[in-house]
């Protein structure tokens, strides 16, 4: 079987990227739901899935989440 072809088949994981203002509040996060404040979706994310995160130079982070994990969120 193919590279390519394994890759197909496995979920995916789900990629959310992080930007914060030089205070540290949260400025944009990806996949927010409606009604929730961003901060309270990255709290959320950073309670449950905080293995996933890493963070990255200038004020940026991200989670790279397994798909079975995130359906759970």
């Amino acid at each position: 079987m193919s590279d390519v072809a394994q890759t197909a088949e496995a979920p995916a994981d789900v990629l959310i990227h992080v930007r914060f203002n030089p205070n540290a509040e949260v400025f944009t996060i990806d996949r927010q739901p409606e009604g929730v404040s961003a901060k309270a979706w990255f709290e959320r994310l950073y309670t449950a899935a905080s293995p996933y995160y890493r963070t990255l130079a200038n004020g940026r982070g991200f989670f790279r989440i397994p798909a079975p994990v995130f359906a759970g969120l």
